[in-house]
């Protein structure tokens, strides 16, 4: 079993949601961005796209971004810039079937001169914006049809990723630099994952990252079932970590769930988005990016289309709640212990977390079970006394929990509970 380490970090200053790059085409974007500060996320992901900006070869359009990076500045909000995009100036043209359909357009930069052409570009974005101090994700999703047609080549895209990242870094030294944005996670069904080998192999790609960026998705498995998948990327890849290269730590830059009509409802939603975040934390994942802040199509029968905490009418989901009710309650506090936990094997059992502000005087429990059949099981975590109310996943004081005098008592439950509580004298 992996026990968290405690962590410096607050909770808050790893959360971020995506924001669609097709929203600064609308006339109400800044409102759109205005509801990533509404809701607590100090992160928000976004496409710097190639081909918006460099229109004409050797020439940067940045006005678009330029106006988006003004109102970060406003809202003091960190952008995770994902450097991504074909651009037809500097991309071999195909026409092939991707993900079952016929396409044509230009391929992702592969020859040394595309290469170049994308790296004084991405070394241009990181002295503009540097004053922002961007996460910067070289590409998303390389291991797709989609995002890298006409097909995946891992070894085209360290190459590509390895060049943009020292290019940024002689630009800007103290840039914050990561990818590969892997969509495919390796797991206990499918470990092997070219992408991470090829990755692991490029020793001065390694040393230049900052942080290793992967996605998460469950696509209707519960939450917990991440930590398998975690246990297969630690035991096959990061155990062949080059002994002379510092360790770089795992972020996870897309995690969600959609509740299109195949999908799962907006009740689960909300009930596992934040044992999403939870599960990360104690797998020692400190930035989880939600996948996406709203819906970006109308089709229910669309998976795409659903996954957002707001809905496309602009209505919030509970989800939308559950993520501030997290902000609220824990996310200036730190995880500082991992007093019980569910079974990563089978990702069933109770989760029982304790997080502290920086004196260590203001705390919360952090409660929730996998189970949702069965009889309620209270459980007494020594050496602590309640301090004030529980507070459930929607951020409704929660009357159902136990309120004992001298021995403290939880009941997880599937929603998360947060239990403020004082050293027991």
């Amino acid at each position: 079993m992996i026990q968290a380490q405690p962590s410096s970090q607050t909770v808050a200053s790893g959360l971020s949601v995506q924001f669609t790059d097709n929203y600064l085409h609308l006339s109400n974007w800044r409102e759109r961005l205005n509801l990533v500060h509404t809701l607590g996320a100090t992160i928000v992901r976004i496409d710097l796209n190639w081909p918006w900006i460099e229109k004409t070869p050797g020439l940067y359009d940045w006005s678009l971004y330029d106006a988006y990076a003004a109102e970060l500045e406003k809202l003091r909000l960190r952008p995770l810039f994902i450097l991504n995009r074909p651009n037809p100036l500097h991309g071999t043209p195909y026409e092939a079937v991707v993900d079952g359909a016929w396409h044509q357009g230009p391929q992702p930069p592969t020859t040394p001169s595309q290469i170049a052409a994308f790296t004084r570009w991405t070394a241009a974005a990181a002295e503009r914006y540097r004053h922002l101090n961007p996460i910067w994700e070289i590409w998303n999703e390389p291991d797709q049809e989609g995002f890298w047609p006409p097909k995946p080549n891992p070894q085209h895209y360290v190459t590509l990723a390895r060049e943009t990242c020292v290019a940024i870094k002689q630009r800007v030294p103290n840039a914050f630099v990561t990818g590969p944005a892997a969509a495919q996670m390796p797991t206990v069904w499918r470990p092997e994952k070219p992408l991470m080998r090829t990755l692991l192999n490029d020793k001065a790609l390694l040393s230049c990252l900052d942080a290793l960026s992967l996605h998460t998705h469950r696509f209707g498995q519960t939450p917990e079932t991440v930590s398998r998948d975690y246990a297969v990327l630690r035991k096959n890849y990061l155990a062949a970590w080059p002994p002379a290269i510092p360790r770089k730590p795992i972020i996870d830059t897309e995690w969600g769930d959609s509740v299109y009509s195949s999908g799962i409802s907006e009740e689960t939603q909300a009930l596992w988005l934040p044992r999403m975040i939870l599960t990360n934390l104690m797998e020692q994942v400190d930035l989880t990016n939600w996948y996406c802040l709203m819906d970006t199509g109308h089709n229910d029968d669309e998976m795409e289309d659903r996954f957002g905490l707001v809905r496309a009418d602009e209505t919030m989901r509970p989800s939308f709640q559950a993520y501030q009710t997290l902000v609220r309650e824990i996310g200036g506090m730190s995880l500082r212990e991992t007093i019980a936990r569910f079974d990563p094997a089978t990702a069933r059992g109770i989760t029982i977390l304790r997080f502290c502000d920086e004196s260590a005087q203001r705390c919360k429990l952090v409660t929730w079970t996998t189970e949702t059949n069965g009889t309620p099981q209270k459980i007494v975590v020594p050496g602590w006394r309640r301090s004030g109310p529980t507070i459930d996943y929607l951020g409704r004081e929660d009357v159902s929990q136990p309120n004992t005098n001298g021995v403290l008592e939880v009941q997880p439950k599937a929603s998360v509970s947060y239990l403020p509580v004082t050293v027991a004298h």
